[in-house]
């Protein structure tokens, strides 16, 4: 699976089982140097963190964890 398929199959998987996911994502450090945390929630449970320079790949990388400790990929 393609980095850009995590969040599209963590949709996917929570809608098919009546599932909330939502996301948190925090900005630390300078505007051109900083990194950003992304967590993933399902149903309000923390499943998945990640740290990229880009909030989007934070996400991503998140999207996986997530999908990882459900045992889905």
């Amino acid at each position: 699976m393609s980095d850009s398929e995590y969040i599209h199959a963590l949709n996917n998987l929570a809608q098919s089982r009546h599932l909330t996911v939502s996301y948190s994502n925090t900005h630390t450090g300078t505007q051109h140097g900083g990194v950003w945390i992304s967590i993933v929630y399902i149903n309000g449970v923390e499943h998945g963190r990640a740290t990229c320079t880009t909030r989007k790949d934070a996400q991503k990388a998140a999207a996986r964890i997530a999908l990882s400790v459900l045992e889905l990929v």
